[in-house]
């Protein structure tokens, strides 16, 4: 099974506070993934706070893992977070994918 990707998850772990425009990280997350290289996505942790929007550059499957590497192209200020938070749970809630 492999999982469709649109937003750029960030693990559990991932320091947020090191995100910088410009900077490129690597992250590693559970299940083979499909997901758009070189194109505008945004970057998003589990509690659905939305952070800005990135480029993948690569995504590499392997052993049951997929090994992402990005670079950051924009940051939101917080109001700006706070509102696509408000606006992706409310269609979420909608679609299922939010309780």
């Amino acid at each position: 099974m492999v999982e469709l990707n649109t937003l750029l998850g960030l693990p559990n772990e991932f320091e947020t506070k090191s995100l910088a425009v410009g900077k490129q990280y690597n992250i590693v997350k559970s299940r083979e993934r499909a997901f758009p290289l070189h194109i505008a996505v945004l970057m998003v942790d589990t509690d659905w706070n939305f952070y800005g929007y990135a480029v993948v550059h690569s995504a590499v499957v392997k052993d049951l893992k997929t090994e992402f590497t990005f670079e950051v192209i924009s940051l939101f200020e917080a109001n700006v977070r706070e509102l696509y938070k408000q606006n992706f749970i409310f269609a979420a809630k909608k679609t299922g994918e939010v309780k």
